[in-house]
């Protein structure tokens, strides 16, 4: 819980750096870029935060393959 905490406040707080300067050397100082950062700083800590606490549903999970036996069919 603690990490998904961090996460979700480091990422927050990039999305609305990120967002306060692209309005104000961009978009004319408007409210939407600071808005649409913060919001993709939550989203992404919200994704990490389910692998976080959903181990199962996570991508890239070992996979186990079956053998093929070795026979010497030559």
């Amino acid at each position: 819980f603690d990490q998904a905490t961090a996460n979700l406040l480091v990422k927050t707080g990039l999305g609305l750096s990120i967002g306060v300067v692209a309005s104000a050397l961009l978009f004319k100082r408007r409210m939407w870029p600071v808005t649409f950062f913060t919001g993709a700083g939550v989203g992404a800590a919200y994704a990490d935060a389910q692998r976080i606490f959903d181990s199962v549903s996570t991508l890239g999970r070992p996979v186990s393959v079956p053998t093929q036996s070795k026979s010497s069919s030559a």
